[in-house]
């Protein structure tokens, strides 16, 4: 036997097999759809924001003027956004638009930040906040008024875990919680502008001094202007979240751009009617030092109840914001993966509950690790430097596909300008940011080239995901022989003349067919005896009867991995 192997033939494992894979169902309804925008659109930032906003602009009127600013960019790119997903009405945000437009470099390069930062680290970073409000509750009263990390962190956790399972068992049940959210938090935003107008004479002084002094400060550095956009974006980020279910919304073509329209238009009003209320009743230097200005407006206005109240307002406004994204996010990698740029095992869906599990349950795992070794702040230029550079592409896409492609059938066609003012914008505002945080701007332009190897290997050389972890993780891999080599010294034992431990590299192998199989979905089936099995959707047998089931009795793993350790000797 050869020292290469080609796991294709030598052990007949078939790496791609044609089967009828089951389709995301279309349960996505208009009042879903609006929910699922505003749902994301409203999360952490309108309740802690406004304070960064006003500091980087210097003025309550040209903080305004940068809420309605940002509002206006967001819904410039939604419309942009609605005119590609009527065109292309499928799943998966921008991947698909970015494949068609430019190909597969930048969709694979969108994929490959979108699973592995910017929707994991989406969630992680709703739900800090949210776990940091509940370590106020936890805490409320104490001397210190705030928890110890652990207690924020698991709280995190906690409702990553469980917003990730309930999505899991039924995309109607996370689709009914994301209602009653965006329900909540729009009556929280609505009271907040109600009492702060009708507070008024209560704080005359302070809504007085605001109006008197409305652009007294106003600062003309473009530099921080940026910011200051970047802080409002950020609670307006969402905007596209609609694009990534496509594919699950009833009849995509009507319902897509009214979602896209109203939705940022009715978010906009809220914002502005939650600012002037927070205007109305607290001084500007207040505002200005205040992280968390919600807690404030509450305790000024409702006194101690009011820092109760207001806290359960933001916890299920944060909540329904990290549903929106849990549920978004995990249609990139599983979109991604039926193309063969993500390893197939992410495009695995539940036979009888339709649900892309397996993508949800690795976004969970990396929202997880985000959420444990995560800063708030660097995740957040982070996320927004990467995630805005994809916005920008994909709207470039539409000017793309509309000189290459004029006659594709567009259901809702933008204006022109619109797509080229949010293009210049946006260019200004990565401009700005790379120059205000190079260290930030530096990292996520490394990640992002970081998956221009694997986009080489995977799609330019055709080298599946099964064959690279074969190479990876089987005999004589270079990555298994430092890992055995590091358990052999760390166990105290000598290095013996062969590539690798046969333990180590039995154990990876097994995994990796696992893991990297071409698999697209699974289902409980009866057996013999009537109990329920796991049953791979036959994606584990041999169509050709010339192939080894790995999984049957006569498979002996053990004796093929001894023929290949002696046979790389």
């Amino acid at each position: 036997m050869s020292a290469t192997f080609d796991f294709g033939t030598s052990l007949a494992i078939p790496l791609s097999l044609s089967v009828n894979r089951p389709e995301l169902s279309q349960v996505v309804s208009l009042k879903n759809g609006l929910a699922l925008v505003i749902g994301q659109m409203i999360g952490s930032g309108v309740f802690a924001s406004p304070g960064p906003v006003f500091k980087h602009s210097g003025s309550v009127g040209m903080s305004l003027i940068v809420w309605i600013l940002s509002g206006f960019l967001a819904m410039t790119g939604s419309l942009c956004y609605a005119e590609l997903g009527t065109a292309l009405p499928t799943s998966g945000g921008e991947f698909p638009y970015l494949l068609r437009a430019f190909g597969s470099l930048p969709s694979f390069l969108f994929a490959w930040t979108g699973t592995l930062v910017t929707r994991p680290g989406s969630v992680a970073i709703i739900s800090t906040v949210f776990g940091d409000y509940v370590g106020r509750l936890i805490y409320f009263g104490s001397p210190h008024g705030s928890a110890p990390d652990w207690v924020a962190k698991l709280a995190a956790m906690i409702c990553v875990t469980l917003l990730t399972g309930i999505n899991c068992l039924s995309v109607k049940i996370g689709l009914r919680v994301m209602d009653y959210s965006t329900v909540t938090k729009l009556l929280g935003i609505l009271l907040i502008g109600v009492v702060g107008l009708a507070s008024i004479g209560k704080f005359k002084d302070a809504a007085d001094a605001n109006a008197a002094d409305i652009f007294v400060g106003t600062t003309s550095d473009f530099g921080q202007l940026s910011l200051a956009m970047y802080s409002a974006l950020w609670a307006y980020d969402g905007w596209n979240n609609l694009n990534l279910v496509t594919g699950e919304l009833v009849n995509p073509t009507r319902n897509l751009p009214r979602c896209l329209i109203f939705g940022p238009i009715i978010v906009l009003i809220s914002y502005l009617l939650a600012n002037i209320g927070y205007y109305s009743v607290l001084p500007s230097t207040v505002v200005q030092n205040s992280t968390t200005i919600a807690m404030d407006f509450g305790h000024s206005v409702f006194g101690t109840a009011g820092g109760i109240v207001i806290p359960l307002i933001v916890l299920a406004s944060t909540m329904g914001a990290s549903n929106a994204s849990i549920i978004g996010g995990a249609r990139v990698s599983f979109v991604a993966a039926r193309s063969g740029h993500l390893p197939h095992g992410l495009a695995m869906i539940h036979q009888t509950r339709r649900t892309p599990v397996t993508a949800l349950l690795a976004q969970m795992a990396l929202s997880l690790l985000f959420i444990l070794v995560g800063n708030y702040s660097s995740l957040v230029n982070f996320y927004s430097m990467i995630a805005w550079t994809f916005y920008l592409f994909a709207v470039l896409a539409l000017l793309e596909l509309r000189r290459r492609e004029p006659e594709l059938d567009r259901p809702f066609r933008v204006w022109l300008s619109a797509p080229i003012i949010f293009c210049g914008v946006v260019v200004f505002l990565i401009g700005c940011s790379i120059l205000e945080a190079p260290t930030e701007a530096a990292a996520a332009f490394f990640f992002l080239l970081s998956g221009v190897p694997f986009w080489y290997i995977v799609v330019k050389r055709d080298v599946s995901w099964d064959e690279l972890a074969s190479y990876l993780l089987c005999p004589p891999s270079p990555l298994i022989y430092i890992i055995s080599s590091l358990v052999d010294k760390i166990r105290g034992r000598r290095r013996q003349p062969q590539p690798q431990s046969s333990t180590v590299s039995s154990a990876w192998f097994a995994a990796s067919n696992l893991v990297f199989r071409n698999s697209s979905e699974y289902h409980k089936a009866p057996d013999d005896n009537g109990d329920d099995e796991l049953d791979f959707g036959g994606l584990l047998d041999d169509e050709d009867d010339d192939g080894v089931d790995i999984f049957a009795d006569e498979y002996d793993l053990d004796h093929e991995m001894a023929e290949l350790n002696s046979s790389s000797k």
